[in-house]
């Protein structure tokens, strides 16, 4: 069994593992940010409000010119003589004032619409600036963010190939015994020999199993503390 080249799979294994986690990562950021989300929202909710405010004037102003244009009869009639009888022309002088009353509070109506109508524009017009501005800088990043992404998979895709490539050059017992252990510890079935200590648990080896390590020929031997097979340069 070729265990330094089963190390030299652990190695390619563990870079591929970090790569997956970065391009995950990657893609998470690629979600468009709250901030963006929320200026859209923003600029959507205060369009709204100025065609609603518009269209809350245009109704005003119409039935401003409507009673106007009742009152201006209604006064003519007044003043005509058509109406003679008195209740009759209390009655025509009282709608007359309702009427008054009523052109004056659409024309209030107007007023505050054609206001609040003006705030609303400007308020929209703050917020597009906003999104257009952070709209520009997502397109920015996100554009780095999709070539490091393109970047990532050409790597993966590299270290797959090597990975082919070694595997091609391990028994299938080794490959058996590689994947096994790897399930069982977490990915890792492989660990150096660093200065006296296993590389995956730090423990410290006794001075025999690092000798055995160094001297192994075909055969694994395995940390006495996490059970993964030891390679010693």
């Amino acid at each position: 069994m070729d265990i330094a080249r089963l190390y030299e799979l652990q190695k390619i294994d563990a870079n591929m593992e970090k790569v997956r986690r970065k391009v995950a990562h990657l893609r998470r950021k690629l979600d468009e940010p709250t901030a963006l989300q929320q200026a859209r929202a923003d600029v959507a909710a205060s369009r709204a409000a100025v065609e609603q405010f518009h269209a809350r004037q245009l109704d005003a102003e119409l039935n401003g010119r409507q009673l106007a244009e009742r009152i201006r009869e209604s006064e003519r009639r007044l003043m005509s003589g058509e109406v003679r009888n008195a209740k009759e022309l209390e009655a025509l002088q009282a709608s007359i004032e309702s009427m008054k009353r009523q052109r004056s509070q659409v024309e209030d109506v107007a007023l505050d619409s054609l206001q609040r109508g003006e705030d609303a524009q400007r308020r929209l017009a703050e917020q597009q600036a906003t999104l257009t501005n952070l709209e520009q800088q997502w397109k920015t990043e996100k554009q780095a963010l999709e070539e490091e992404e393109l970047k990532l998979k050409r790597m993966f895709a590299q270290l797959k190939q090597q990975r082919q490539g070694v595997s091609e050059r391990l028994s299938d017992d080794a490959l058996t015994l590689y994947r096994q252990l790897g399930e069982r510890k977490a990915g890792v079935a492989v660990a150096a020999v660093q200065n006296g200590t296993c590389s995956a648990c730090n423990v410290s080896l006794p001075t025999g199993v690092v000798s055995s390590a160094r001297a192994a020929v075909g055969q694994p031997v395995y940390c006495p503390s996490c059970g993964r097979i030891l390679f010693a340069a």
